[in-house]
């Protein structure tokens, strides 16, 4: 039976990523797998998208940190310092029925080292190995302990208002997002899109679009007075840090993508939250 031409193209990409030494650009890739430049652009993308390649500050690629772990093998940016976090984060996902992401922090970026979908609501955006710029509010849990990069993520604009998102997370341990009113129905919608038929979609322009769409629409941090109370409010994510030692390493994340959470489930996925978040962190 003939196989799937553009399936042999996949595969041969990833072999030849996985047998060489050095970072390969399109044109190399394109010209030694004798596939149009146009093509082997477009299969690289959806790879990268998907964690199995990595292009590099020169765009040439390596074989990315998801096929890695195929393996055994793991990037050091990727290293998750001991196997009981993988369990931690499995009793997180059965006791909240949320998908689960936690990332490890560096100056301007957060790179996610490990993800578990739940079978209630899966966890759509990053990849496991992919990077996420930390622009206010993005990384506020694990920013209220990393003083180092404290002024670039505060920026020139409303740096009080800012300040005070970093002190409630000091005081409450964790942050909440949120998207606007109007949007907490569509966001709750579009995840379930995602979590569905985003691993099947071809075209990863399109996936781009939605996971950043979805980002945009989500990631307004709750402030303190918001949260009180016993009132359902939407909620998109809530995270809190890990720490190795006195400095937050990571950032755990709680997928939570529902239009409507009262106040004592609110309570109640937070607790489950950072009580994971300091087993981790024990861990450590």
């Amino acid at each position: 039976m003939a196989g799937s031409r553009p399936t042999r193209r996949v595969i041969d990409t990833l072999e030849l990523l996985a047998r060489v030494e050095h970072p390969q650009t399109i044109a190399e890739i394109a010209d030694e797998l004798g596939v149009a430049r146009a093509t082997m652009s477009a299969i690289l993308a959806e790879l990268d998208d998907a964690g199995w390649a990595e292009r590099d500050a020169s765009r040439a690629y390596r074989l990315g940190p998801a096929a890695m772990a195929l393996g055994g093998a793991s990037p050091p940016a990727l290293h998750l310092p001991n196997p009981d976090v993988a369990q931690v984060l499995d009793e997180l996902v059965a006791a909240t029925d949320c998908g689960v992401t936690l990332a490890r922090m560096a100056p301007g970026a957060m790179t996610v080292v490990a993800k578990r979908h739940s079978e209630v609501r899966p966890v759509p955006g990053l990849g496991l190995g992919q990077s996420l710029a930390i622009v206010f509010p993005v990384g506020a849990a694990a920013m209220a302990w990393r003083e180092a990069d404290q002024e670039a993520w505060l920026g020139e604009r409303d740096r009080p208002r800012r300040r005070l998102l970093l002190e409630s997370v000091r005081r409450r341990g964790f942050a909440a997002y949120r998207p606007e009113s109007s949007d907490a129905m569509l966001v709750e919608v579009l995840a379930e899109l995602l979590g569905a038929v985003g691993p099947l979609l071809i075209d990863p322009a399109l996936r781009h679009t939605a996971t950043r769409r979805l980002a945009q629409l989500s990631s307004r941090a709750y402030s303190e007075d918001e949260l009180d109370g016993a009132d359902a409010q939407p909620i998109s994510y809530l995270a809190a840090p890990v720490f190795a030692g006195d400095q937050a390493e990571f950032e755990l994340q709680l997928g939570v993508l529902k239009s409507a959470v009262d106040g004592r489930e609110r309570r109640r996925l937070v607790t489950a939250l950072v009580e994971a978040a300091d087993r981790i962190s024990a861990l450590i």
